[in-house]
């Protein structure tokens, strides 16, 4: 048996990477849906969050990461905007991998 072409590697390994990170969001969504935000605490981070994933999807799922704890400790609110963050920013990501990937292949870059 040879060796695995670093492609596959690649691809697997980002996968993994992706499903933890989301599942790690998952249940920072469930932590914050328990508390109760304060009402006097603004949303303004995670609609930043949202927009951010949909032009740099990275900045918006680390942003949409950091509002879930914040809202998870109470000291924000928009729980809908960032946890949306989070699906489309790596919905986004996976996107991008695969599209670079597919170019890779094809030997587009040359």
């Amino acid at each position: 048996m040879g060796t695995y072409p670093l492609t596959i590697v690649l691809i697997v390994g980002v996968a993994i990477a992706l499903v933890f990170l989301l599942r790690f969001g998952i249940r920072q969504n469930a932590a914050a849906a328990a508390v109760d935000p304060d009402p006097d605490a603004t949303g303004a981070l995670a609609v930043l969050s949202f927009i951010l994933a949909l032009i740099l999807p990275v900045i918006g799922v680390v942003l949409g990461h950091v509002t879930l704890s914040r809202i998870a400790r109470g000291q924000a609110s928009g729980r809908t905007f960032a946890y949306s963050a989070l699906w489309v920013g790596y919905l986004l990501l996976a996107l991008e991998l695969g599209v670079i990937i597919f170019l890779y292949q094809n030997n587009y870059w040359a």
